[in-house]
């Protein structure tokens, strides 16, 4: 009966998760960074300030996990390992962009957007480089950082909105 009652509680825990980082993805989306505070969050969430602070004990821990739901959220590809499927990054990057579109322009400024470069993003651009580096051992090493900053651009959500429009 106590495992059954600490699996329940686990299921609880993760669903209350899940709802805050939808619900503050939804504010975000609905309003803007500068709306996404907890008293929001627990508002769209239905529930109180305090249960939001259960789970995330400060602004840092919030907007660590909120950039990390948003990145799950868009299902961006993993990092290429040949040349062939980093040619065909852009189409996928951009195709998971799209359906997030209005939540993409609202988190491109914001200090989610700076922790999501700084995870998962950080790990493609380095997967990146040492793509170019095995793939294009001769070339100057300038020159294999040079192209590595021109694909990082292009695989970029501002070369997303640019190229969009």
């Amino acid at each position: 009966m106590s495992h059954c009652m600490s699996s329940l509680s686990v299921l609880h825990a993760d669903q209350t998760e899940r709802l805050i980082l939808d619900s503050a993805l939804a504010v975000l989306k609905d309003d803007s960074f500068n709306g996404l505070t907890v008293r929001a969050v627990a508002r769209k969430a239905g529930m109180s300030e305090r249960t939001i602070f259960r789970y995330f004990a400060t602004r840092e821990e919030f907007l660590d996990a909120v950039a990390r739901e948003f990145t799950r959220l868009l299902n961006m590809p993993r990092a290429p390992q040949t040349l062939v499927e980093l040619l065909a990054m852009p189409r996928k990057l951009y195709q998971s962009f799209e359906p997030h579109a209005k939540l993409i322009s609202v988190v491109f400024h914001t200090e989610i957007f700076t922790r999501m470069k700084a995870g998962a993003a950080q790990q493609r651009w380095e997967a990146i480089g040492k793509l170019l580096d095995r793939e294009f051992k001769k070339a100057p090493a300038r020159a294999r950082k040079i192209a590595a900053a021109n694909i990082r651009y292009l695989l970029s959500g501002a070369s997303w909105q640019y190229y969009r429009f």
